[in-house]
This record gives structure tokens, sequence and C-alpha cells, in this order.
């Protein structure tokens, strides 16, 4: 350990690619570990990098990362992620979390690194049901919409070779801690939660996809860490699937739905929490929103978010087994006005392999 100032750096050594090593320099703060971003750009071969003020512009032949300082919110190629902690700037370098850097940034860049089988089964959970009829507008309810787009999006995963489970298929209550264990007892599956949000505030609008925050993070939603961000949760063991699976999919619904594009969060709700398969909640707008709740209550509108869940599992897959090149899954913005258009591909997606360290120094105690 060097100690500089009120700064400690550690050199982490970590093999980056077959027999080449790569040296990370940690920097320490508010006891936490933090990367320089130059290293990142490095590390991922960005060959331009620009850390101008408090911003920071890292471009590569196909891959683009904008941030800033002391924000939480990073974009990749376009595609808006929020990160766990904020990027800070301390004695001149612009900072990184390394919890950021290998439970978001590395798997995201690198998912063909990710070990995981091909999918065969998508299990499809409509949010609410019965006497819990979720989020309300004067044009219909959650658990009617979210119910409606899962049965949509059944019937494109089956002509697409999958297999399909549902939660519900009517609309009926069932508990959450339930929906998880049904779940469990698929094989070669992920899990896809819809939802539709509500907001205090009527001009809150757009889509939004969450993952299952990692052990030693707070939820997206909090900004203070508590004693249960600490605690293991079954769906941790997925950690890289589950991003991989969040940013193929929501780069899927800004692409083929259009919106407001409100950002790939993490929380630790129960049926992510609970379930150790790669899973994801995805929110299809705000019924409190008056242009929201007009799409949302239009067919075609919830034909697009199944045609998205489809093309998120296409894409997922096609991520995860590339035999073990470095290929990403590439956001590309088109016109959500043509459903029938070419399917975006792939490009988005380990420095710190993901389950090479388990939890900073702070998150042991």
């Amino acid at each position: 350990m060097i100690r500089c100032g009120k700064v400690c750096v550690a050199v982490l050594f970590l093999f980056a690619c077959q027999a080449l090593a790569f040296e990370w320099t940690l920097v320490r703060h508010d006891g936490r570990d933090y990367v320089p971003i130059e290293e990142v750009a490095k590390f991922y071969s960005f060959t331009q990098a620009n850390y101008s003020d408090q911003s920071i512009n890292l471009e590569g032949a196909t891959l683009r990362m904008l941030g800033g300082v002391n924000s939480r919110e990073l974009y990749l190629n376009g595609l808006k992620f929020i990160l766990s902690f904020p990027i800070i700037k301390l004695d001149d370098r612009i900072l990184m979390s390394r919890m950021d850097l290998s439970k978001l940034v590395e798997p995201v860049l690198r998912p063909a690194k990710i070990a995981a089988k091909p999918v065969h089964t998508v299990v499809l959970d409509a949010g609410h049901g019965g006497y819990d009829q979720g989020a309300q507008s004067i044009l219909g309810n959650e658990k009617d919409f979210a119910l409606d787009v899962v049965k949509r999006a059944r019937e494109l995963l089956l002509r697409a070779g999958f297999n399909v489970r549902l939660t519900r298929s009517a609309d009926v209550f069932v508990p959450l801690e339930d929906r998880a264990a049904f779940a469990d007892r698929q094989s070669n599956a992920v899990f896809v939660s819809v939802h539709f949000n509500a907001g205090a505030r009527e001009e809150a609008g757009g889509l939004e996809t969450y993952s299952l925050a990692p052990r030693g993070v707070p939820s997206t939603n909090s900004m203070n860490l508590t004693l249960a961000d600490f605690q293991p949760c079954i769906g941790n063991v997925r950690d890289p699937e589950n991003i991989a699976l969040a940013t193929a999919m929501h780069a899927a619904l800004i692409t083929r739905v259009g919106g407001n594009d409100r950002g790939i969060k993490r929380a630790r709700f129960i049926v992510l929490r609970d379930s150790n398969l790669p899973g994801v909640l995805i929110e299809g707008g705000f019924l409190t929103n008056p242009q929201d709740r007009i799409r949302i209550a239009a067919p075609i509108y919830r034909q697009l978010l199944a045609q998205a869940i489809l093309q998120g599992i296409l894409s997922y897959n096609r991520a995860l087994n590339r035999g073990g090149t470095s290929e990403q899954i590439m956001v590309k913005r088109g016109d959500a006005s043509q459903p029938e258009a070419t399917d975006p591909g792939v490009s988005i997606w380990d420095p710190l392999k993901p389950n090479v360290y388990t939890l900073p120094d702070d998150a042991r105690k």
C-alpha cells in the first residue's frame, strides 16, 4: 500500500487476456476503491479520450462512453446506465468506482466472457393481478396492460422457438415469493417481469429497466447504503448475466419502442432477489403521464413492447455465446415506428472479471 496524502493507492494485477497482465491502480477514497478513467480507456482500447473539465468522452471504433464528474449517469453508445456510485475527481484524476467497473462496465462491454448457457426458456411475469391493480389510470390498470404484453410476447417467443412459462395467465394474484420460486424450477431460462410505472409528478415519463443490485451497493432510488445492502441474495450469483440481460432488453426497448430513456437501474425487488435465474424488470411507461398512458392503452404500443422483449432475448443469447470473442452489444437507435426493421444487432459488453473479487473492504465489515 502506497500512501499519497489522504489517498491510498494500491496496484492490482489481473490477467486481461490470455498471458497478458494489466496493471490497475486502485485509489482508496471514503472507504471505497476507485480506478482512473484513463486506465479504463486504455484497457478497453478507446482510441480517443477527452477528460476536459468535469466530463469524460471516450471513443473507439464501435463504442462511445460519456459521463460526468459527480454524476451517476453513464452513456454507452447513447444507452443510459445509472451507476451505483458517482464518478469523482480527486487530485486532478477522474475516477470510477471499482464496483461499477466490475459489476457494470465489464460485463456490459465484454459479455462473451460471461460463462452462461444459451437461453431456451423465458419466464414471463405479468406484474400485479387479482385484487392488486398496480398503477391505475382512466384508460386502464397496470395489471391488465402487463398481462396483455406478456401474452403477446409469449406468442412471439413461441414462434421463435423458445419455451415460455407464465407466472400468471389470468387476472389472479400471485405472491411475489411464489413467482420467484416458480422461475427457479426452470432450467436454461431467464426471467422477465413486465410493469408500468406511476410517478408523483405528471411530467415523469419514459422507459426503465431494472436488474438486481449487486451486494454492497445501494438501490438506484436510494442514495445511502444500509445493512440490508450487504446481505447476500440468491440472485447475486447471476450478477454478470443480470446486467447483460438488462442491457440487451433496454437497448431493444429504446430502439423498438422509443420514448424517454430513463436508464438501466438497480433494485432488490423480490422477484429478482430471490431467483437464481438471470432476470430483469421492465417499466414500460408511466400511467400517470398523459402521453405515456395514451400510448400504453394502444394495442400497437403493447405489441411493440412484446417485440422488444423478443429482440432483447435474441440479443442476449447472441452476446453471451460468441465462442469467446470480444464482440459487444452495440446500441443503434432506429425508427421505433417500423417494427419490421432489421434487428439492431448486438454490441455493448470483463477488466476485473465479475467474480474474481467479492466485495470492497467497506462491505466486509
